[in-house]
């Protein structure tokens, strides 16, 4: 009887480097590798994927990914290849909705957490049983219908992610206290038919006016619905969310120096910079990007995949002083250059 009660309260049994779990479905779950697709139930099905390298002794960063209507595909993310996956690599949830459950991933809007979500949080439960992650690196984002359901998750659970990032969905307006202390990255299209734009500038707008200073917002001019054809042209998106912490506090980085030259004859302006390296230690000297300034109003920012900019609303007869400040991952910004004073010619 003692011997009984004493596994009872025993949560797994370690035998040498293998963690051997009581439960025999949390037993099966911890020797997923790679990608592959769990089911609870008849109806709901996982995308689970577990880096090949994973190591019980060390944490790993979460992501959950909720797609939009009918869109489940999610066996080849950027997130299973390399770089992320030798460098910073994760364990990945793509939960899948079948098309006839109208309750989606649910919403920000209602109070109520939909089914399909709360079998999510099952799924997660049972994962956070079997592997070791990082619970201050839990990330989460969404497309569409899952861009709403995103809302509502962060919203029904307040605190519990790092970061995270909407494409073309809404949240209500009451979520930004939530959002103005998260970080967070809104894309939308302007001319999107499906779900209206407006909404999302809304939010954002409520975000700054509350005092968000971690919130980015993209909007694609010309834009559709299909913003996904879009972010994945964005360089930095992954580094960025994955480099969000719970809990820490990041300086500033270093300033850059810029130089500048006129080119009369074509009323331009050319700006050039370098980018340091990736700084692994001091992650906050990673540059995110870098904000132009001209005659001290900032007037364009630059990914640090490019490293010169060009100013063609100049006019002749006329100077003007350039400056330029590097953004870290974590919003901050650095001292501004010196400033570069160039003059066009008549």
């Amino acid at each position: 009887m003692k011997t009984f009660l004493l596994l009872c309260l025993l949560p797994v049994l370690v035998f040498g480097c293998k963690k051997v779990y009581i439960d025999p479905e949390i037993n099966k779950l911890a020797e997923v590798r790679g990608y592959q697709n769990w089911y609870i139930g008849l109806y709901y099905r996982c995308g689970l994927f577990v880096p090949e390298t994973y190591s019980p002794y060390k944490a790993y960063p979460l992501i959950i990914y909720l797609h939009g209507y009918s869109d489940t595909t999610s066996w080849d993310l950027e997130w299973y290849h390399d770089p992320i996956a030798s460098e910073d690599p994760c364990i990945v949830l793509t939960p899948k909705c079948p098309k006839e459950d109208i309750y989606g991933w649910g919403s920000s809007y209602t109070p109520q957490t939909s089914p399909m979500m709360q079998m999510t949080y099952e799924m997660l439960a049972m994962v956070e049983r079997a592997f070791n992650l990082d619970r201050n690196r839990y990330y989460i984002y969404g497309t569409s219908m899952g861009g709403f359901g995103t809302y509502g998750v962060i919203k029904k659970n307040p605190g519990m992610f790092a970061a995270g990032y909407v494409l073309c969905g809404n949240g209500n307006i009451d979520m930004a206290p939530l959002l103005s202390s998260m970080p967070f990255w809104i894309f939308h299209g302007s001319e999107d038919p499906v779900v209206p734009v407006q909404p999302a500038r809304d939010l954002y707008k409520a975000i700054l006016d509350y005092g968000g200073k971690t919130i980015r917002y993209t909007e694609y001019q010309g834009v559709g619905h299909n913003v996904w054809d879009y972010t994945r042209n964005e360089a930095t998106l992954q580094m960025w969310l994955l480099t969000q912490r719970k809990g820490q506090n990041f300086n500033a980085p270093k300033g850059l120096s810029i130089f500048a030259e006129a080119v009369p004859a074509a009323g331009k302006a050319y700006l050039r910079w370098e980018v340091p390296t990736e700084d692994r230690i001091h992650s906050e000297n990673n540059v995110w990007f870098c904000r132009i300034y001209r005659d001290g109003k900032a007037i364009n920012e630059v990914y640090n995949n490019l490293h010169s900019y060009t100013d063609s609303s100049l006019t002749v007869n006329a100077s003007y002083s350039y400056q330029i400040a590097s953004v870290n991952y974590y919003f901050l910004e650095s001292r501004l250059s010196e400033p570069v004073t160039i003059t066009m010619a008549p």
